[in-house]
């Protein structure tokens, strides 16, 4: 309050010139500008651009997903389980169209080597994905060291197969459990860092789902019906878990390419921040048209200004239906079907059967002018 009276009477001077020789600007971080009136003509007032922090690459996907919104919505897919494009293909072979995004998961970061089964320091898969006009996204279920000490798991829980990691040490710095967060947060920077070397905007949904099967209007107080331990000790453990990682990974790692999206629930106590979030996801399974527009309602209502999504998806209305309904979600992905796509040689490859979005949703969704493929993205 003191800088804008400060202001005011600074301008009322400058506007006057009556016995006053300076105008002393005071910045939030406690310095001071001053200048002389007589040598100021005018004062004027430069909005900080929207996504300011964000690259360039990134700024420019929010700009085109914000244009779009009530016009145009992009499809997508989930990677089956871990780092491929087996369901886009899946997609492709059956309508001749790839979806406009593909979602990779580090599921298992934990097993990554270059000599490994698995290796997400190659760039290759998406590289060539963003080659072909794709978008990026990822995710991460974070996995932990079981109870019994044989596999790794993200569920919580006491039994020999489940977590008992918390998320409450990231409240203790000097921690064991604090030093393991940051260190598996710096790996999955360290794979992201080629996506900014590479100009290539990456829509990361990390800590999915944490709120879990709590909800604002029966809140109970066991935490652990949280489905993932990031949210087994309840918001406030959350909130701070996510706004570590956003620290560690944008000002530290400057991974300023990475578009957040945060996995919403019905409390937004669980919420990290505008400043944390650039879009307002849910993931639907089950639900009819009324449901998800209570939905797309809340969004609207909650979190004015961000973008909303559907970031998973499995037995929804089609995507005629929802447009009619005037639910205008940015984008939308069916989960994956493991035993559909896991193999793309096999024979159930073959079938336009699938647990979360037939062929013939998919059909109904490319027969629409709204639903945004890969071919018909802007290229850069």
């Amino acid at each position: 309050m003191k800088n804008f009276f400060v202001l005011i009477f600074a301008l009322m001077a400058l506007a006057s010139k009556a016995q006053v020789q300076n105008m002393i600007v005071y910045r939030s971080d406690g310095s001071t500008i001053r200048c002389d009136v007589e040598t100021v003509d005018s004062v004027v007032f430069e909005a900080v651009p929207k996504w300011s922090n964000r690259s360039k690459e990134a700024q420019n996907l929010l700009t085109y997903l914000e244009e779009n919104v009530g016009q145009k919505i992009l499809t997508g897919t989930h990677a089956c389980v871990n780092y491929n494009i087996n369901e886009a293909k899946w997609v492709f072979k059956h309508t001749r169209k790839y979806p406009a995004i593909n979602t990779f998961d580090f599921i298992h970061d934990i097993h990554s080597s270059s000599s490994g089964w698995i290796n997400y320091a190659s760039n290759t898969i998406w590289q060539n994905w963003a080659n072909a006009g794709g978008i990026v996204s990822a995710m991460w279920h974070w996995n932990m060291l079981t109870n019994d000490s044989t596999d790794w798991t993200c569920t919580p829980g006491s039994e020999p197969k489940q977590t008992s990691f918390r998320p409450s040490g990231i409240f203790s710095p000097n921690s064991d459990d604090y030093k393991t967060m940051i260190a598996r947060i710096d790996q999955v920077a360290m794979w992201l860092k080629s996506t900014k070397t590479a100009k290539v905007p990456v829509l990361w949904r990390p800590l999915h789902e944490a709120q879990g099967n709590w909800t604002e209007a029966n809140p109970g107080t066991d935490w652990h019906k949280a489905w993932f331990w990031w949210g087994a000790d309840g918001p406030e453990a959350f909130v701070e878990l996510w706004r570590v990682m956003y620290d560690r990974m944008v000002n530290y790692h400057g991974l300023t390419n990475l578009i957040w999206i945060f996995n919403a629930g019905d409390s937004k106590r669980w919420y990290p921040g505008d400043e944390y979030v650039d879009i307002v996801a849910y993931d639907f399974y089950n639900k009819n048209l009324s449901e998800m527009h209570w939905w797309y309602d809340y969004f609207h209502e909650n979190y004015p200004g961000k973008l909303y999504a559907i970031s998973e998806f499995g037995s929804i209305p089609k995507l005629s239906q929802l447009w009619e309904d005037g639910q205008h979600w940015s984008f939308l992905i069916p989960w994956y079907d493991y035993d559909r796509t896991n193999k793309t040689s096999g024979d159930a490859f073959n079938s336009t059967d699938h647990n979360n979005a037939n062929i013939d949703w998919w059909n109904d969704a490319l027969e629409q002018d709204c639903a945004i493929t890969r071919d018909e993205l802007p290229r850069n």
